[in-house]
């Protein structure tokens, strides 16, 4: 009787381990704006952008409202591209609105001002039947080699359900959101407050 109890117990550690996973999930964001009417001056570029802790990882990071303090990563779920290359593809397509002359990280040419940002946040946070996207960045407006201004932006999205898709809409918004307002900013000359 031991030894096929012993069998039993050596076979469901085997059975577990042969159960598939969950599938992985990889989300794409491919931010967009509202063209406009681009003028000559000033030119742009935008450096590569830098991510601080786990901002800047292909896996999906999350935070529980019960313990902001904890930063965790999905197991499932995973970027296309890093964050930060989302932002900064980004940050090229929304200045081109506004900007005729515009390049980004993959092109280092010269131009009259060059954009340095870090991503701060790029991350879920989750709290009891609610759960935003939440983007936060720093961002540095540099011309003749002195900043001459900077300042942080952010955006919030509500995501409706646990659904790649509908996570990866959830993002694209705040990116586009927050990457509208530094644009908004840029073409102005003013650097508002941030909202989050």
């Amino acid at each position: 009787m031991k030894p096929i109890v012993l069998l039993l117990l050596c076979a469901l550690p085997a059975c577990a381990a042969l159960k598939p996973g969950d599938a992985p999930v990889t989300m794409r964001l491919s931010p967009q704006f509202a063209p406009g009417r681009p003028v000559a001056a000033p030119s742009f570029t935008v450096a590569a952008v830098q991510a601080r802790g786990l901002s800047g990882g292909m896996r999906y990071a999350y935070v529980d409202a019960a313990a902001p303090g904890e930063i965790h990563q999905a197991a499932t779920y995973f970027w296309e591209e890093p964050p930060a290359d989302s932002l900064a593809r980004a940050l090229v397509a929304g200045l081109r609105t506004r900007f005729a002359t515009v390049t980004g990280p993959s092109i280092a040419l010269a131009a009259d001002r060059r954009v340095v940002a870090t991503l701060d946040r790029f991350e879920e946070l989750s709290a009891t039947g609610n759960a935003q996207a939440v983007v936060a960045f720093d961002v540095t407006q540099v011309a003749q080699g002195k900043a001459i201004w900077a300042g942080r932006y952010c955006a919030t999205r509500p995501i409706a359900s646990a659904a790649g898709t509908v996570r990866a809409a959830a993002f694209q918004g705040a990116i586009e959101q927050a990457v509208a307002a530094f644009v908004q900013d840029v073409a102005s000359g003013t650097v508002t407050a941030a909202s989050c």
